[in-house]
């Protein structure tokens, strides 16, 4: 069950006294899922032990008594990154949760004794894991997942090792991935000449690059599900994967020997079911073919293609996208409540939560591991507060709704009765300009975008709690917001007031779209 964490279910006024942050927007996130009143709280628990597992934390040196604790430890691991690998990605991750759980250093009673572990490559994240376990680690972020290593059913041996942790007690927090639209999943159908049966024309899976500064730089993944849990063990099932131009003209191969032998180490072989191709594509149409070499899947064999990289493919698969480690039953899954790229499928993620990041310097990011470094503080604090509890408690904890018996569930597009205008997505648009009675909701994370019905405002969060007095009769009662001020309740498809607008919960089946490019956006009035 997908669900819209929030940690408080009624609306406090509070006034904010923010530190130097590397963010500039987290105030508003910290309002909206009700983290303020924790920060003037004691801890009557225990100061946690939080690790970020991560392939990049370049410049945390720097960062040490700023943005994360001095006492932060940092774990190598026995394997080196490549030269000239500045990846900042494990840093913003560390960062977030950080500024989340202390707001911005300042609330230090949940400051967590923080642990940062460079996970660049399978023996690095087994070490990582080792260590984890040995430290006793009450809570893991890790906002990363594999395209490869797992069977699409939590299995695998990437799913293996992290098992081992979560026997040990450890609460692993796990980005849902962001491939919920380059992610294409089938059985094994071989055709004339060993091709694959894929979905598109010329027996083929079609992506297109329409970057405007004209290149693609992609990494495309096929894998299938002959992964096991022991990392030695090979496989004697083989495929191979080709990209071409929209002529049918190779463009770039992948085509290992698969072996069974655990001591496989010969140029051109694998042990692994898995094809990777990386490349730099122009604008343009591509075609992706997969051969069958052993000619020996059966029908329970499964395939599956992902690309990472900003290209569009027509045929991916609809809401069976998570990779492993998040399709893990033992974890907590999280996904982005407000990006159209968070993977999801039948059981994950399950928690969502708002995603949107800007940088005190200028840009924005929005994707999961956004959102499940938010989650994972939210999760830290309840935890120091009780470290007897579970992964069942926390997930009770933060979808148990307000007292009135709501939960964070977020209705069904079919409850509210209007949809998106986007392609499964909302559109935001611009308020020009912004009415003075929806200035609160828009500092709480609001977003208007337009819907079939008219202009609405968007949050990741009950709008239900935007005011103590607010009740429902009905799952799919309106909240509106009044053009003099306020906030009321009417029942869905009756009229209200001229200029009033509604304020709804990002609901289970669209988030937000991609952002519009600056200046891309059409200016509307309430």
């Amino acid at each position: 069950m997908k669900l819209l964490i929030s940690f408080l279910s009624v609306c406090f006024s509070f006034q904010f006294a923010f530190a130097a942050s590397p963010f500039s927007n987290l105030d508003g996130v910290k309002y909206s899922l009700g983290f303020s009143p924790y920060y003037s709280q004691q801890n009557p628990g225990r100061r946690l032990k939080i690790a970020v597992l991560d392939k990049g934390f370049y410049g945390y040196e720097k960062e040490l008594g700023r943005s994360l604790p001095a006492s932060t430890r940092y774990i190598a691991g026995p394997v080196a990154n490549p030269e000239n690998v500045n990846v900042e990605h494990g840093l913003r991750m560390a960062q977030i949760l950080v500024a989340m759980m202390t707001n911005d250093m300042q609330a230090t009673q949940w400051m967590p004794e923080l642990t940062l572990y460079n996970v660049f490559g399978f023996s690095n994240f087994k070490a990582a894991i080792d260590d984890v376990i040995a430290n006793k680690v009450d809570l893991v972020l890790y906002s990363e997942v594999w395209e490869y290593g797992g069977n699409f059913d939590g299995t695998g041996f990437i799913n293996n090792e992290v098992n081992r942790a979560t026997r040990n007690g450890v609460i692993w927090v796990n980005a849902a991935g962001n491939f919920a639209l380059t992610t294409y999943n089938s059985g094994i159908r071989t055709l004339k000449d060993d091709w694959v049966q894929l979905p598109d024309q010329n027996n083929a899976l079609m992506i297109r690059c329409e970057n405007r500064n004209g290149k693609c730089p992609v990494k495309i993944v096929l894998s299938w599900n002959d992964f096991k849990n022991d990392v030695e063990l090979g496989t004697d099932k083989d495929l191979d994967l080709a990209l071409t131009d929209d002529m049918l003209s190779i463009v770039q191969t992948s085509a290992l020997k698969q072996s069974k032998d655990p001591k496989e180490s010969r140029p051109g072989f694998s042990k692994y079911p898995r094809e990777i191709i990386a490349a730099e594509l122009s604008n343009g149409t591509y075609f992706l073919r997969v051969k069958n070499r052993s000619q020996n899947f059966v029908d329970r064999d499964q395939l599956r293609i992902t690309v990472d990289g900003e290209v569009t493919m027509p045929s991916h698969s609809i809401n069976d996208t998570i990779l492993n480690p998040a399709d893990n039953t033992t974890v907590i899954t999280v996904g982005a409540s407000d990006s159209d790229r968070s993977s999801s499928s039948k059981d994950k993620p399950d928690l969502l939560a708002p995603s949107s990041i800007r940088l005190a310097g200028g840009g924005e990011y929005r994707g999961s591991s956004n959102a499940a470094a938010i989650v994972a503080a939210g999760l830290g604090i309840l935890k120091s507060q009780e470290p007897r509890m579970t992964r069942k408690d926390l997930l009770d904890t933060v979808t148990r709704g307000n007292g009135d018996g709501w939960n964070q569930r977020g209705v069904s597009l079919n409850l509210l009765g209007f949809g998106p205008t986007g392609p499964g997505c909302f559109i935001d648009v611009n308020l020009n300009p912004v009415p003075d009675y929806v200035r609160e909701v828009l500092s709480r994370g609001g977003v208007p975008v337009q819907t079939t019905a008219a202009v609405r405002v968007m949050v990741p969060f009950d709008p239900i709690t935007m005011a103590s007095y607010l009740r429902r009769n009905l799952l799919n009662d309106m909240i509106v917001a009044l053009p003099q001020g306020g906030y009321a309740v009417y029942p869905r498809f009756a009229a209200i007031p001229p200029g009033a607008v509604e304020i709804f919960q990002r609901p289970l089946e669209a988030g937000l779209c991609r952002p519009t490019p600056i200046g891309g956006g059409k200016n509307f009035h309430l």
